[in-house]
């Protein structure tokens, strides 16, 4: 089993806010780095979860009445949503394992 590359070689996380790039109107504030540890960054990216799952839930809604000019916007920012909320789960499930782990470890 090879080891995970560190935490700063992963590069931007899937998770994050749908910008005015993925068609919405409007610009939307760039997050702030996390400059507290491992808790503030897990709970950046669920936060940022949770703006691409309400935006493309936006787009959606925008596209069932007419309100976008292409609809496949609203089709990409549903598959993103959907990509990153599966990563989400992934990481949720590794985590649960990691600390099964460690709670089965003798001390």
């Amino acid at each position: 089993m090879t080891p995970l590359p560190p935490i700063a070689s992963l590069g931007a996380m899937p998770f994050g806010p749908i910008t005015a790039s993925d068609g919405i109107g409007g610009a939307a504030a760039a997050p702030a780095p996390a400059a507290g540890g491992f808790g503030d960054m897990l709970s950046g990216a669920i936060s940022g979860l949770n703006d691409q799952l309400v935006g493309s839930e936006r787009l959606s809604e925008q596209a069932a009445t007419g309100g976008l000019a292409d609809p496949t916007v609203a089709l990409v920012a549903v598959e993103k949503a959907d990509l990153a909320f599966n990563t989400a789960v992934q990481v949720r499930n590794k985590m649960i394992e990691a600390w099964q782990e460690l709670s089965r470890m003798q001390v």
